[in-house]
């Protein structure tokens, strides 16, 4: 064989093994993890779910995304959760009574006029953090971060100053949702029972005429345009979080594992600081709509803390785990001895 007919002998082996590589190396493939919420389009919550996506494209090459679909599309918050346990989705925007779906214990964050603003909520949340982590996780999800809805004021059609005055009207009760449960059973009031997407309607159709809800989400939810006043007394904090299924997420890499948590916290983060000014605006805009404030005298106020008080025994132990609940308390108790450190 001559040399230039070896020389093309070897060109071509060598043609046809980088050929043969090509093939057999094909493009990373994409993971897309579908992700239900009940926030409507153009909230605040799906934009964030929507920036995380983004970002995650980005810094993957498009090898993991984020599919939203928002607006309850994928059904209430049940009907989700269980989707994501038979694989139709991988993760969720939750709201706080479905975060407790999966994490009993986050309702000890959610008790009537525990927190007195976002300063105690922010210390007390960052130092429950790897508790809840490590709940999430054993609950078979990863959390990616908690999205704050805020502090939830009475809305009405008469005027609510006390809970004397609950008497006589049918209250909104998120379905299983136990805190709202136990209350209204200690006052023998009427509670209907309607899952979020339903409350419009039971406001249109007189099914209920009291609901709670964030200034924020009652606009996004249309809520406002149903009441004529609202309690000028936050009644307790709300907090939400971004779900992922476990399996889903243990199937990316670890260094993609690293990028979307890290990602989602950030962009969950600010959302959250974004969400209390819209709330503070969301206030104002009721009262410019003719939703009008009901300021509550010190001695209805002391009605409504009394009803929580009687009714923590019957959910202690039941909503939430006894150790939730005193990791709370102590947490809450470091903040306010640092702010208000005792006589030595």
């Amino acid at each position: 064989m001559s040399t230039s007919d070896l020389a093309l002998r070897n060109l071509c082996i060598a043609t046809s093994l980088l050929l043969s590589l090509t093939v057999a190396s094909p493009a990373a493939a994409e993971t897309v993890l579908k992700v239900g919420t009940l926030a409507p389009d153009g909230s605040g919550w799906v934009t964030a779910l929507r920036n995380i996506d983004q970002e995650i494209r980005e810094v993957t090459g498009d090898e993991v995304q984020l599919k939203i679909y928002p607006g309850g599309v994928q059904g209430d918050e049940d009907v989700m959760l269980r989707k994501i346990r038979i694989g139709q989705l991988q993760g969720a925007g939750l709201s706080g009574t479905g975060v407790s779906r999966i994490l009993p214990d986050v309702l000890a964050l959610e008790m009537p006029f525990l927190f007195d603003n976002y300063d105690e909520i922010d210390y007390v949340v960052s130092q429950m953090e790897d508790f809840y982590q490590q709940a999430a996780l054993e609950a078979g999800y990863v959390l990616l971060g908690w999205s704050d809805i805020g502090f939830v004021y009475l809305m009405s059609q008469e005027p609510i100053r006390s809970v004397e005055d609950l008497r006589g009207h049918k209250v909104w009760r998120l379905q299983n949702e136990p805190i709202t449960g136990a209350l209204m059973a200690r006052t023998n009031v009427t509670s209907v029972p309607l899952s979020i997407p339903d409350v419009l309607l039971g406001l249109q159709t007189n099914l209920v005429d009291v609901v709670y809800a964030s200034p924020t989400a009652a606009i996004v939810l249309q809520w406002f345009t149903r009441v004529k006043h609202y309690t000028d007394l936050p009644i307790n904090y709300s907090i939400g979080a971004f779900v992922v299924y476990r399996k889903a997420f243990d199937k990316l890499s670890q260094n993609h594992q690293q990028q979307l948590m890290e990602i989602s916290q950030r962009h969950t983060r600010r959302h959250n600081l974004r969400g209390r000014t819209d709330n503070a605006e969301a206030l104002r805009i009721m009262q410019r709509e003719g939703v009008t404030p009901v300021v509550s005298p010190p001695k209805a106020i002391a009605s409504f803390q009394q009803l929580v008080v009687d009714s923590t025994p019957d959910l202690v132990g039941s909503a939430f785990s006894r150790q939730a609940y005193d990791l709370v308390h102590q947490h809450l108790a470091e903040f306010r001895a640092r702010l208000c450190p005792a006589d030595q």
